[in-house]
């Protein structure tokens, strides 16, 4: 992965502007996760955004691009993560290490969050993102649990 720093702050806007995941935030609270708070990262195609067992407790949010999920064979995927949706959430919220690994499709912008820059967000902002995880793991449990029933 590779730190993007001279991304113009418009253009990170525009980015985020069209994703679900911000529907509920203003345009200012946009700027400030934006320019305090998240760090804007480029996954190249083929490339890891982690690998299972990895420690990193950053929450990734998909700007851009495309990430598969695996578990320890890349042959068997698990699911597949576009832009408005987030990975890492395990890490992030249990702080310990990834139980999957995630892999670039294609080129990939990621807006990676911290614990420690989600404590000192305005907690207006904070709340927001906390729905947003919630939201976004809910419908995950509703698809495998589906999923599990089709199957079963």
């Amino acid at each position: 992965m590779k730190l993007l720093e001279n991304v113009p702050l418009i253009k990170q806007l525009e980015i985020i502007n069209r994703l679900n995941f911000f529907k509920d935030f203003s345009i200012a609270e946009r700027q400030i996760l934006l320019e305090s708070f998240g760090r804007l990262y480029l996954v190249n195609a083929n490339r890891h955004a982690f690998k299972r067992f990895e420690l990193d407790n950053r929450l990734f949010i998909v700007l851009s691009g495309e990430l598969v999920i695996f578990k320890s064979s890349q042959l068997h995927e698990l699911g597949r993560i576009r832009p408005g949706e987030f990975i890492g959430e395990g890490a992030f919220i249990c702080h310990r290490e990834h139980s999957t690994s995630a892999k670039a499709v294609k080129d990939s912008i990621l807006l990676a969050i911290t614990p420690d820059a989600m404590t000192r967000l305005p907690s207006v902002i904070r709340e927001k993102v906390k729905d947003q995880i919630i939201e976004g793991m809910s419908v995950r449990i509703n698809s495998l649990s589906s999923f599990i029933e089709d199957n079963m």
